[in-house]
């Protein structure tokens, strides 16, 4: 049996809620903060890229080094902010994906 025909033939998921794998509250949490950060991160790159449209070539904060502190700054902001309710997004996620984790909570 080659590989293809090993990989092809294995059973899938068929959806059923039982056969899927347990994740535990506290790791569904830091996987939506997690994704939460990496929004935010990505939100403020692409702000930052915008105003460098409007920076003029004798700024004194037009540097690498000024984008490389800017970019330290602003992954310890985005993980603070996501680890601290953030914007929201991490809590959406986690009702979502865990219906018994809001009844858990209150």
């Amino acid at each position: 049996m080659d590989k293809l025909q090993t990989v092809t033939s294995a059973p899938v998921s068929s959806g059923d809620p039982l056969n899927a794998p347990k994740i535990r509250g506290n790791d569904l949490e830091k996987a939506s903060q997690q994704f939460e950060a990496i929004f935010l991160r990505n939100m403020l790159k692409e702000m930052r890229k915008v105003n460098e449209l409007f920076d003029s070539k004798d700024n004194p904060f037009n540097s690498d080094s000024v984008r490389m502190m800017q970019g330290f700054y602003d992954d310890t902001l985005c993980n603070t902010l996501s680890q601290h309710h953030g914007i929201g997004i991490a809590e959406m996620i986690v009702k979502q994906l865990s219906p018994h984790h809001s009844e858990q909570k209150t």
